[in-house]
Protein backbone atom coordinates (compact mmCIF):
# COMPACT_ATOMS: atom_id res chain seq x y z
CA UNK A 1 0.00 0.00 0.00
CA UNK A 2 2.86 2.47 1.16
CA UNK A 3 4.67 1.82 -2.69
CA UNK A 4 1.19 2.38 -4.57
CA UNK A 5 1.22 5.72 -2.76
CA UNK A 6 5.04 6.92 -3.86
CA UNK A 7 3.57 6.01 -7.31
CA UNK A 8 0.33 7.60 -6.86
CA UNK A 9 2.02 10.94 -5.84
CA UNK A 10 4.34 10.36 -8.69
CA UNK A 11 1.71 10.41 -11.33
CA UNK A 12 0.29 12.88 -9.69
CA UNK A 13 3.00 15.17 -9.99
CA UNK A 14 3.66 14.51 -13.63
CA UNK A 15 -0.12 15.07 -14.28
CA UNK A 16 0.31 19.01 -12.80
CA UNK A 17 3.83 19.09 -14.58
CA UNK A 18 2.08 18.46 -17.85
CA UNK A 19 -1.06 20.25 -17.18
CA UNK A 20 1.10 23.28 -16.69
CA UNK A 21 2.81 22.80 -19.96
CA UNK A 22 6.15 21.83 -18.62
CA UNK A 23 7.76 18.34 -19.58
CA UNK A 24 10.59 16.68 -17.23
CA UNK A 25 12.62 16.47 -20.15
CA UNK A 26 13.14 20.61 -20.23
CA UNK A 27 13.99 21.15 -16.80
CA UNK A 28 17.79 22.37 -16.47
CA UNK A 29 20.24 19.87 -16.15
CA UNK A 30 23.21 21.58 -15.18
CA UNK A 31 23.74 22.74 -18.68
CA UNK A 32 24.38 26.14 -20.77
CA UNK A 33 22.68 26.57 -23.98
CA UNK A 34 25.80 27.18 -26.66
CA UNK A 35 26.86 30.25 -27.35
CA UNK A 36 25.15 31.91 -30.21
CA UNK A 37 28.07 31.92 -32.67
CA UNK A 38 28.91 28.48 -31.75
CA UNK A 39 25.38 27.27 -33.85
CA UNK A 40 26.01 29.86 -36.40
CA UNK A 41 28.78 31.38 -39.06
CA UNK A 42 31.20 33.50 -37.28
CA UNK A 43 32.23 36.93 -38.60
CA UNK A 44 35.06 39.26 -38.31
CA UNK A 45 35.43 43.18 -37.82
CA UNK A 46 37.69 45.87 -38.68
CA UNK A 47 37.63 49.02 -37.27
CA UNK A 48 39.62 51.63 -39.08
CA UNK A 49 42.21 48.44 -40.67
CA UNK A 50 42.71 46.72 -37.21
CA UNK A 51 40.75 43.72 -36.70
CA UNK A 52 38.88 43.85 -33.41
CA UNK A 53 39.88 40.94 -31.18
CA UNK A 54 37.13 38.66 -29.45
CA UNK A 55 36.64 35.47 -27.02
CA UNK A 56 34.40 33.20 -25.99
CA UNK A 57 34.18 35.32 -22.85
CA UNK A 58 33.71 39.05 -24.64
CA UNK A 59 31.30 36.89 -27.68
CA UNK A 60 32.14 36.52 -30.84
CA UNK A 61 30.59 38.20 -33.69
CA UNK A 62 28.03 35.57 -36.27
CA UNK A 63 26.19 35.87 -39.50
CA UNK A 64 22.42 35.54 -39.18
CA UNK A 65 19.95 36.10 -42.31
CA UNK A 66 22.70 37.57 -43.96
CA UNK A 67 23.54 40.36 -41.14
CA UNK A 68 26.82 40.30 -38.84
CA UNK A 69 25.34 40.54 -35.47
CA UNK A 70 28.32 41.82 -32.80
CA UNK A 71 28.74 41.65 -29.30
CA UNK A 72 27.86 45.38 -28.40
CA UNK A 73 30.55 45.91 -25.27
CA UNK A 74 33.35 44.31 -26.84
CA UNK A 75 32.35 46.08 -30.49
CA UNK A 76 32.26 49.76 -29.11
CA UNK A 77 35.06 49.36 -26.24
CA UNK A 78 37.92 48.35 -29.47
CA UNK A 79 36.51 51.30 -30.88
CA UNK A 80 37.64 53.60 -27.95
CA UNK A 81 33.83 54.19 -26.39
CA UNK A 82 32.80 53.98 -22.53
CA UNK A 83 30.26 51.65 -22.43
CA UNK A 84 27.75 51.84 -19.28
CA UNK A 85 24.39 49.07 -18.58
CA UNK A 86 21.62 50.55 -17.67
CA UNK A 87 19.95 47.66 -16.04
CA UNK A 88 16.35 49.44 -14.46
CA UNK A 89 16.22 50.46 -17.92
CA UNK A 90 17.66 47.99 -19.84
CA UNK A 91 19.55 50.58 -22.45
CA UNK A 92 23.43 50.28 -22.59
CA UNK A 93 24.68 54.02 -22.72
CA UNK A 94 27.76 55.00 -25.14
CA UNK A 95 30.12 57.63 -24.74
CA UNK A 96 32.08 58.29 -28.04
CA UNK A 97 33.85 61.17 -29.48
CA UNK A 98 31.78 63.50 -27.67
CA UNK A 99 28.19 61.98 -28.72
CA UNK A 100 25.94 59.95 -26.52
CA UNK A 101 24.34 57.34 -27.53
CA UNK A 102 21.16 55.03 -26.03
CA UNK A 103 20.43 51.89 -27.25
CA UNK A 104 17.66 50.21 -25.28
CA UNK A 105 17.35 46.13 -25.86
CA UNK A 106 14.77 45.18 -27.90
CA UNK A 107 13.83 48.44 -29.40
CA UNK A 108 13.54 50.03 -33.08
CA UNK A 109 15.42 53.34 -32.30
CA UNK A 110 18.50 54.35 -30.35
CA UNK A 111 19.41 58.07 -29.49
CA UNK A 112 21.79 60.15 -30.40
CA UNK A 113 22.38 63.25 -28.53
CA UNK A 114 18.78 63.11 -27.34
CA UNK A 115 17.37 62.24 -31.01
CA UNK A 116 15.64 59.44 -31.82
CA UNK A 117 16.17 57.59 -34.61
CA UNK A 118 14.65 54.94 -35.48
CA UNK A 119 15.84 51.59 -36.95
CA UNK A 120 14.98 48.15 -38.52
CA UNK A 121 17.09 46.29 -36.02
CA UNK A 122 16.81 45.28 -32.16
CA UNK A 123 19.43 45.08 -29.72
CA UNK A 124 19.04 41.64 -27.87
CA UNK A 125 20.44 39.41 -25.07
CA UNK A 126 22.32 36.54 -26.34
CA UNK A 127 23.90 34.73 -23.59
CA UNK A 128 24.05 37.31 -21.28
CA UNK A 129 25.45 39.80 -23.62
CA UNK A 130 24.31 41.99 -25.74
CA UNK A 131 24.72 42.00 -29.54
CA UNK A 132 23.19 44.58 -32.30
CA UNK A 133 23.41 44.16 -35.54
CA UNK A 134 26.75 46.13 -36.76
CA UNK A 135 24.94 47.86 -39.26
CA UNK A 136 22.95 49.79 -36.31
CA UNK A 137 26.88 50.22 -35.01
CA UNK A 138 27.39 52.10 -38.34
CA UNK A 139 24.57 54.37 -38.26
CA UNK A 140 24.32 54.92 -34.73
CA UNK A 141 28.16 56.53 -34.97
CA UNK A 142 28.21 58.26 -37.88
CA UNK A 143 31.19 55.10 -39.26
CA UNK A 144 31.20 53.99 -43.01
CA UNK A 145 31.18 50.15 -43.08
CA UNK A 146 32.14 47.78 -46.38
CA UNK A 147 30.71 44.47 -46.14
CA UNK A 148 32.85 41.25 -47.82
CA UNK A 149 31.38 38.06 -47.28
CA UNK A 150 31.43 37.26 -43.81
CA UNK A 151 33.35 40.42 -42.64
CA UNK A 152 32.77 44.38 -42.47
CA UNK A 153 35.33 46.85 -42.81
CA UNK A 154 34.19 50.03 -40.66
CA UNK A 155 36.12 53.13 -41.00
CA UNK A 156 34.91 56.07 -38.86
CA UNK A 157 36.75 59.21 -39.23
CA UNK A 158 37.21 61.72 -36.02
CA UNK A 159 34.39 64.19 -35.69
CA UNK A 160 35.35 67.54 -35.08
CA UNK A 161 32.39 69.88 -35.42
CA UNK A 162 33.60 72.66 -32.68
CA UNK A 163 33.98 75.80 -34.24
CA UNK A 164 36.74 76.58 -32.46
CA UNK A 165 38.73 73.58 -33.68
CA UNK A 166 37.67 73.81 -36.89
CA UNK A 167 41.31 74.50 -38.96
CA UNK A 168 42.53 77.18 -40.67
CA UNK A 169 43.08 75.66 -43.97
CA UNK A 170 41.84 72.34 -45.05
CA UNK A 171 41.89 70.45 -48.58
CA UNK A 172 39.72 67.15 -49.17
CA UNK A 173 42.95 66.30 -51.94
CA UNK A 174 44.93 65.35 -48.79
CA UNK A 175 42.63 62.54 -47.18
CA UNK A 176 41.69 60.91 -50.68
CA UNK A 177 38.54 61.95 -50.98
CA UNK A 178 38.41 63.99 -54.34
CA UNK A 179 37.83 62.15 -57.96
CA UNK A 180 39.66 63.71 -60.83
CA UNK A 181 38.42 66.44 -62.31
CA UNK A 182 36.42 66.12 -65.43
CA UNK A 183 35.71 68.20 -68.47
CA UNK A 184 31.83 69.10 -69.35
CA UNK A 185 32.71 70.82 -73.03
CA UNK A 186 30.70 72.77 -73.96
CA UNK A 187 27.70 71.60 -72.84
CA UNK A 188 25.75 73.08 -69.66
CA UNK A 189 25.87 70.47 -67.54
CA UNK A 190 28.23 72.04 -64.56
CA UNK A 191 25.19 71.22 -62.13
CA UNK A 192 25.34 67.41 -62.33
CA UNK A 193 29.04 67.48 -62.55
CA UNK A 194 29.43 69.18 -59.33
CA UNK A 195 26.19 66.70 -57.66
CA UNK A 196 27.99 63.60 -58.72
CA UNK A 197 30.82 64.73 -57.92
CA UNK A 198 30.05 66.05 -54.50
CA UNK A 199 28.37 62.49 -54.15
CA UNK A 200 31.57 60.72 -55.06
CA UNK A 201 33.09 62.73 -52.72
CA UNK A 202 30.83 61.67 -49.90
CA UNK A 203 31.65 58.36 -50.71
CA UNK A 204 35.29 58.32 -50.50
CA UNK A 205 37.68 57.25 -49.41
CA UNK A 206 35.57 53.80 -48.70
CA UNK A 207 34.43 53.47 -51.92
CA UNK A 208 35.72 54.89 -54.95
CA UNK A 209 32.96 55.47 -58.20
CA UNK A 210 32.87 57.79 -61.45
CA UNK A 211 29.28 58.58 -61.96
CA UNK A 212 27.88 58.95 -65.51
CA UNK A 213 27.10 62.98 -65.62
CA UNK A 214 25.67 62.33 -68.90
CA UNK A 215 22.70 59.67 -67.86
CA UNK A 216 21.80 62.38 -65.14
CA UNK A 217 21.74 65.45 -67.48
CA UNK A 218 19.84 64.06 -70.20
CA UNK A 219 17.61 61.86 -68.09
CA UNK A 220 16.23 64.22 -65.81
CA UNK A 221 12.30 64.50 -66.63
CA UNK A 222 12.58 68.37 -67.13
CA UNK A 223 12.20 69.95 -70.64
CA UNK A 224 15.83 71.18 -70.77
CA UNK A 225 18.24 69.90 -73.05
CA UNK A 226 21.88 69.56 -71.93
CA UNK A 227 23.36 72.84 -73.10
CA UNK A 228 20.78 74.46 -71.51
CA UNK A 229 21.94 73.40 -68.04
CA UNK A 230 19.88 72.53 -64.72
CA UNK A 231 20.47 72.82 -61.08
CA UNK A 232 21.03 71.12 -57.60
CA UNK A 233 17.13 70.50 -57.78
CA UNK A 234 17.24 68.66 -60.70
CA UNK A 235 19.86 66.59 -59.52
CA UNK A 236 17.96 65.98 -56.59
CA UNK A 237 14.83 64.91 -57.94
CA UNK A 238 16.66 62.41 -60.12
CA UNK A 239 18.65 60.61 -57.44
CA UNK A 240 15.61 60.86 -54.89
CA UNK A 241 13.71 58.96 -57.81
CA UNK A 242 16.34 56.37 -57.95
CA UNK A 243 16.70 57.01 -61.42
CA UNK A 244 20.82 57.25 -60.63
CA UNK A 245 23.53 57.45 -59.58
CA UNK A 246 24.95 55.22 -62.62
CA UNK A 247 28.18 54.67 -63.69
CA UNK A 248 30.38 56.59 -66.14
CA UNK A 249 31.18 53.43 -68.24
CA UNK A 250 27.61 52.30 -68.52
CA UNK A 251 26.88 55.41 -70.07
CA UNK A 252 29.76 57.55 -71.16
CA UNK A 253 29.53 61.45 -71.33
CA UNK A 254 29.49 63.35 -75.01
CA UNK A 255 27.45 60.80 -76.83
CA UNK A 256 24.14 62.54 -76.05
CA UNK A 257 22.18 59.65 -75.67
CA UNK A 258 21.25 57.86 -72.88
CA UNK A 259 21.48 54.09 -71.85
CA UNK A 260 18.19 53.10 -70.17
CA UNK A 261 20.07 49.54 -69.09
CA UNK A 262 22.31 51.29 -66.96
CA UNK A 263 22.48 49.64 -63.41
CA UNK A 264 21.79 51.90 -60.83
CA UNK A 265 24.58 51.89 -58.17
CA UNK A 266 23.71 53.67 -54.57
CA UNK A 267 20.28 55.23 -53.38
CA UNK A 268 20.61 58.93 -52.07
CA UNK A 269 18.14 59.02 -48.89
CA UNK A 270 18.95 62.10 -47.31
CA UNK A 271 20.40 65.54 -48.54
CA UNK A 272 20.68 68.88 -46.53
CA UNK A 273 20.64 72.49 -47.71
CA UNK A 274 23.32 74.89 -46.05
CA UNK A 275 22.06 78.23 -45.08
CA UNK A 276 23.30 80.80 -47.14
CA UNK A 277 26.53 82.72 -46.11
CA UNK A 278 26.83 79.93 -43.67
CA UNK A 279 30.88 79.86 -44.39
CA UNK A 280 31.33 78.01 -41.24
CA UNK A 281 28.29 75.39 -41.68
CA UNK A 282 30.04 74.55 -45.40
CA UNK A 283 33.65 73.75 -43.58
CA UNK A 284 32.16 72.12 -40.94
CA UNK A 285 30.10 69.80 -44.09
CA UNK A 286 32.99 69.33 -45.95
CA UNK A 287 35.16 68.11 -42.42
CA UNK A 288 31.65 65.75 -41.90
CA UNK A 289 30.86 64.64 -45.77
CA UNK A 290 32.93 65.36 -48.03
CA UNK A 291 32.64 67.54 -50.78
CA UNK A 292 29.36 70.44 -51.46
CA UNK A 293 28.10 71.37 -53.98
CA UNK A 294 27.57 75.28 -54.75
CA UNK A 295 26.44 78.09 -57.25
CA UNK A 296 28.08 81.10 -58.19
CA UNK A 297 28.30 83.14 -61.11
CA UNK A 298 31.69 82.47 -63.47
CA UNK A 299 32.24 85.61 -65.72
CA UNK A 300 33.67 84.89 -69.58
CA UNK A 301 33.96 81.54 -69.41
CA UNK A 302 35.51 80.65 -72.79
CA UNK A 303 37.66 84.21 -72.04
CA UNK A 304 39.53 84.03 -69.19
CA UNK A 305 42.28 86.56 -69.80
CA UNK A 306 39.54 89.04 -70.43
CA UNK A 307 37.64 88.77 -67.62
CA UNK A 308 38.16 91.19 -64.81
CA UNK A 309 37.14 88.93 -61.64
CA UNK A 310 39.66 85.81 -62.42
CA UNK A 311 43.32 85.97 -62.07
CA UNK A 312 44.83 83.34 -64.64
CA UNK A 313 47.95 83.28 -62.52
CA UNK A 314 47.03 82.94 -59.55
CA UNK A 315 43.92 80.33 -60.30
CA UNK A 316 41.62 82.91 -58.05
CA UNK A 317 38.06 84.48 -58.34
CA UNK A 318 36.18 87.20 -56.85
CA UNK A 319 32.88 88.31 -58.42
CA UNK A 320 30.86 91.59 -56.95
CA UNK A 321 28.47 92.13 -59.74
CA UNK A 322 24.80 91.64 -60.27
CA UNK A 323 24.71 88.94 -63.04
CA UNK A 324 22.55 85.62 -61.73
CA UNK A 325 23.95 82.67 -60.76
CA UNK A 326 25.28 80.91 -63.79
CA UNK A 327 27.44 78.06 -62.97
CA UNK A 328 28.20 75.07 -60.28
CA UNK A 329 31.32 73.62 -58.25
CA UNK A 330 32.30 71.30 -56.01
CA UNK A 331 33.94 72.99 -52.84
CA UNK A 332 36.86 70.83 -51.30
CA UNK A 333 38.58 72.71 -48.94
CA UNK A 334 39.60 76.09 -47.35
CA UNK A 335 42.38 78.73 -46.39
CA UNK A 336 41.58 81.65 -44.15
CA UNK A 337 44.78 82.96 -44.88
CA UNK A 338 44.28 82.96 -48.91
CA UNK A 339 45.62 86.41 -49.42
CA UNK A 340 43.20 89.14 -51.32
CA UNK A 341 45.91 90.02 -53.27
CA UNK A 342 45.85 87.14 -55.09
CA UNK A 343 43.08 88.37 -56.69
CA UNK A 344 42.47 90.23 -59.56
CA UNK A 345 39.81 92.40 -57.83
CA UNK A 346 40.41 93.13 -54.27
CA UNK A 347 37.68 91.54 -51.91
CA UNK A 348 37.86 93.11 -48.27
CA UNK A 349 39.54 90.54 -46.02
CA UNK A 350 41.67 87.31 -46.85
CA UNK A 351 39.93 83.81 -47.02
CA UNK A 352 39.33 81.72 -49.90
CA UNK A 353 37.13 78.44 -51.07
CA UNK A 354 39.17 75.84 -52.79
CA UNK A 355 36.75 74.35 -55.32
CA UNK A 356 36.64 71.94 -58.25
CA UNK A 357 35.49 73.00 -61.28
CA UNK A 358 34.60 71.06 -64.78
CA UNK A 359 36.60 72.41 -67.25
CA UNK A 360 39.29 69.98 -67.32
CA UNK A 361 42.97 70.29 -66.28
CA UNK A 362 43.85 73.00 -68.26
CA UNK A 363 41.76 75.45 -65.91
CA UNK A 364 43.08 77.44 -62.72
CA UNK A 365 45.89 74.68 -61.21
CA UNK A 366 45.44 71.28 -62.82
CA UNK A 367 41.30 71.51 -62.36
CA UNK A 368 40.86 73.74 -58.99
CA UNK A 369 40.55 77.58 -58.04
CA UNK A 370 40.10 79.50 -55.15
CA UNK A 371 36.94 81.77 -54.81
CA UNK A 372 37.12 84.10 -52.16
CA UNK A 373 34.71 84.44 -49.18
CA UNK A 374 33.48 87.06 -50.41
CA UNK A 375 32.10 86.44 -53.57
CA UNK A 376 28.87 87.63 -54.37
CA UNK A 377 27.35 83.65 -54.35
CA UNK A 378 29.28 81.23 -53.43
CA UNK A 379 27.83 79.49 -50.79
CA UNK A 380 24.47 79.54 -52.16
CA UNK A 381 22.91 76.61 -53.44
CA UNK A 382 24.99 74.38 -51.17
CA UNK A 383 23.62 70.88 -50.52
CA UNK A 384 25.54 68.41 -49.29
CA UNK A 385 24.81 64.47 -49.92
CA UNK A 386 24.81 63.00 -46.05
CA UNK A 387 23.21 59.40 -46.42
CA UNK A 388 23.78 57.81 -49.47
CA UNK A 389 23.12 53.72 -48.92
CA UNK A 390 23.24 50.04 -51.00
CA UNK A 391 20.77 49.69 -53.63
CA UNK A 392 19.30 46.90 -51.26
CA UNK A 393 18.44 48.93 -48.61
CA UNK A 394 14.29 48.66 -49.42
CA UNK A 395 13.11 46.50 -52.25
CA UNK A 396 9.91 49.15 -52.92
CA UNK A 397 9.72 52.84 -53.54
CA UNK A 398 6.48 54.41 -53.78
CA UNK A 399 6.19 57.73 -55.32
CA UNK A 400 4.15 60.47 -57.05
CA UNK A 401 6.32 63.08 -57.13
CA UNK A 402 9.42 62.09 -60.26
CA UNK A 403 10.26 65.53 -60.49
CA UNK A 404 10.41 66.33 -56.86
CA UNK A 405 10.20 69.78 -54.90
CA UNK A 406 8.59 72.61 -57.38
CA UNK A 407 6.26 74.59 -55.01
CA UNK A 408 5.39 75.09 -51.63
CA UNK A 409 2.53 74.82 -50.60
CA UNK A 410 0.56 75.92 -46.84
CA UNK A 411 -2.23 77.71 -45.29
CA UNK A 412 -0.46 80.68 -44.49
CA UNK A 413 1.54 79.60 -41.07
CA UNK A 414 4.45 77.39 -40.56
CA UNK A 415 1.90 74.11 -39.27
CA UNK A 416 0.29 72.00 -42.07
CA UNK A 417 -0.78 68.20 -42.34
CA UNK A 418 0.06 66.04 -46.05
CA UNK A 419 -0.38 62.53 -47.50
CA UNK A 420 0.15 60.16 -49.79
CA UNK A 421 -1.66 56.96 -50.79
CA UNK A 422 -0.31 53.64 -52.14
CA UNK A 423 -1.31 49.94 -53.15
CA UNK A 424 1.42 47.60 -52.06
CA UNK A 425 2.06 45.21 -54.88
CA UNK A 426 1.49 42.11 -52.15
CA UNK A 427 2.61 41.67 -48.03
CA UNK A 428 5.10 43.98 -47.98
CA UNK A 429 6.75 46.12 -44.61
CA UNK A 430 6.27 49.80 -44.75
CA UNK A 431 10.30 50.63 -43.16
CA UNK A 432 10.75 54.17 -44.01
CA UNK A 433 9.31 57.54 -45.73
CA UNK A 434 10.76 60.22 -47.23
CA UNK A 435 10.49 64.17 -47.44
CA UNK A 436 11.18 67.80 -47.67
CA UNK A 437 11.85 69.69 -44.78
CA UNK A 438 11.54 73.71 -46.41
CA UNK A 439 13.62 75.77 -43.54
CA UNK A 440 16.20 74.46 -40.81
CA UNK A 441 14.52 73.96 -37.37
CA UNK A 442 11.66 71.46 -38.87
CA UNK A 443 9.67 69.05 -36.81
CA UNK A 444 7.37 66.60 -37.90
CA UNK A 445 5.24 63.78 -36.77
CA UNK A 446 4.36 60.80 -38.88
CA UNK A 447 1.03 58.68 -39.04
CA UNK A 448 -0.04 55.75 -40.96
CA UNK A 449 -3.42 54.44 -42.06
CA UNK A 450 -3.71 50.63 -43.10
CA UNK A 451 -6.34 49.25 -45.37
CA UNK A 452 -7.11 52.92 -46.62
CA UNK A 453 -10.71 53.60 -48.20
CA UNK A 454 -11.37 57.21 -48.02
CA UNK A 455 -10.54 60.90 -46.64
CA UNK A 456 -12.81 59.30 -43.35
CA UNK A 457 -10.15 56.85 -42.86
CA UNK A 458 -7.62 59.46 -41.63
CA UNK A 459 -9.69 59.74 -38.04
CA UNK A 460 -8.06 56.44 -36.94
CA UNK A 461 -4.68 57.78 -38.45
CA UNK A 462 -1.95 56.15 -36.00
CA UNK A 463 1.43 57.69 -34.36
CA UNK A 464 4.56 56.43 -35.61
CA UNK A 465 7.33 58.42 -34.59
CA UNK A 466 8.31 62.50 -34.32
CA UNK A 467 11.59 64.20 -34.94
CA UNK A 468 13.38 67.43 -35.90
CA UNK A 469 15.79 68.73 -38.28
CA UNK A 470 18.23 71.38 -37.75
CA UNK A 471 18.13 71.74 -42.17
CA UNK A 472 16.53 71.97 -44.38
CA UNK A 473 16.97 68.96 -47.01
CA UNK A 474 15.07 66.00 -48.25
CA UNK A 475 15.26 63.32 -45.33
CA UNK A 476 14.15 59.87 -44.87
CA UNK A 477 12.92 58.74 -41.72
CA UNK A 478 13.16 55.03 -40.69
CA UNK A 479 9.85 53.81 -39.06
CA UNK A 480 11.83 50.74 -37.18
CA UNK A 481 11.00 47.23 -37.02
CA UNK A 482 8.08 48.17 -40.09
CA UNK A 483 4.39 47.98 -39.89
CA UNK A 484 2.82 45.33 -42.26
CA UNK A 485 0.70 46.27 -45.25
CA UNK A 486 -0.76 44.25 -47.70
CA UNK A 487 -3.50 46.52 -49.28
CA UNK A 488 -3.87 50.07 -49.43
CA UNK A 489 -2.21 52.36 -47.24
CA UNK A 490 -1.62 56.11 -46.67
CA UNK A 491 1.38 57.62 -44.29
CA UNK A 492 0.65 61.16 -43.12
CA UNK A 493 2.83 63.91 -41.81
CA UNK A 494 2.56 66.92 -39.98
CA UNK A 495 4.91 68.83 -40.31
CA UNK A 496 5.97 72.41 -38.54
CA UNK A 497 8.31 74.80 -40.30
CA UNK A 498 8.36 78.22 -38.27
CA UNK A 499 10.30 80.54 -40.77
CA UNK A 500 8.00 79.48 -43.68
CA UNK A 501 3.76 80.20 -44.01
CA UNK A 502 4.33 77.18 -46.53
CA UNK A 503 5.68 74.01 -45.69
CA UNK A 504 4.92 71.64 -47.67
CA UNK A 505 6.89 70.66 -50.66
CA UNK A 506 4.58 69.62 -53.96
CA UNK A 507 5.59 68.79 -57.60
CA UNK A 508 3.50 71.43 -59.39
CA UNK A 509 1.88 71.80 -62.61
CA UNK A 510 2.68 74.69 -64.08
CA UNK A 511 5.11 75.73 -61.85
CA UNK A 512 7.83 76.19 -64.39
CA UNK A 513 7.74 75.77 -68.31
CA UNK A 514 10.74 73.45 -68.12
CA UNK A 515 8.65 71.07 -65.57
CA UNK A 516 5.90 70.41 -68.05
CA UNK A 517 6.02 66.62 -67.20
CA UNK A 518 4.66 66.82 -63.92
CA UNK A 519 1.58 63.71 -63.97
CA UNK A 520 -1.18 64.22 -61.52
CA UNK A 521 -2.84 60.77 -62.52
CA UNK A 522 -0.18 58.66 -60.54
CA UNK A 523 -0.86 60.11 -57.05
CA UNK A 524 -3.32 60.46 -54.49
CA UNK A 525 -1.92 63.19 -51.78
CA UNK A 526 -3.92 64.94 -49.52
CA UNK A 527 -3.42 67.95 -47.38
CA UNK A 528 -5.36 69.46 -43.87
CA UNK A 529 -4.53 72.67 -41.80
CA UNK A 530 -6.02 70.72 -38.90
CA UNK A 531 -5.60 67.01 -39.56
CA UNK A 532 -9.00 66.38 -40.06
CA UNK A 533 -10.30 68.48 -42.22
CA UNK A 534 -8.77 66.89 -46.27
CA UNK A 535 -8.48 68.03 -49.50
CA UNK A 536 -7.01 65.97 -52.46
CA UNK A 537 -3.86 68.00 -53.31
CA UNK A 538 -4.37 67.12 -57.04
CA UNK A 539 -7.48 68.95 -57.47
CA UNK A 540 -7.25 71.03 -54.89
CA UNK A 541 -3.18 72.40 -55.60
CA UNK A 542 -2.88 70.89 -58.98
CA UNK A 543 0.32 68.93 -57.61
CA UNK A 544 1.59 66.01 -56.29
CA UNK A 545 2.72 65.79 -52.71
CA UNK A 546 6.32 65.23 -52.05
CA UNK A 547 6.61 62.23 -50.25
CA UNK A 548 7.69 58.56 -50.82
CA UNK A 549 7.37 55.47 -48.89
CA UNK A 550 9.88 52.65 -49.09
CA UNK A 551 8.63 48.65 -48.19
CA UNK A 552 10.35 45.51 -48.04
CA UNK A 553 8.25 41.94 -48.92
CA UNK A 554 7.90 39.94 -46.12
Amino acid sequence: MKKMKRNGKKYYLIYLLMAAGIWLSSLPVQATAPAAEELLPKATIYFNDKKVQYSPETGEPFLEDSQILAPLRQTMTAMGAKVIWEGATRTVRIKFDGNTIEIPLEKYYFIRNGQVLNHDSAARLINNKTYIPVRAIIEAIGAKGVWTGDSVRITYQKQDTSVKRIPKAFDLREYNRVTPVKDQQQSGACWAFASLGAMESALMPWEDYDFSEDNMSLGHGYNLSQAQGGDYMIALSYLTRWAGPVLEQEDPFGDNTVNPNAKVIKHLQEAIFLPKEGELGIKRAILLYGGVQSSLYLDQVQQWGNSEYYNEQTASYYYDGSRPINHDVVIIGWDDHYARDNFKKKPKRDGAFLCKNSFGSAFGQDGYFYVSYEDKYIGQNVIAYTKIEAVNNYQHIYQSDKLGYLLRAGYGEGTAYFANCYEPGGSEMLKAVSFYALEPNTSYEIYVVTDFSGVQDFQRMESLTKGNFSYAGYYTVKLGQGIPVDKKFAVVVRINSPATKHPIATEAKGAAKWADGVDLTDGEGYISYDGKSWKRAEEYLEANVCLKAFTTNY
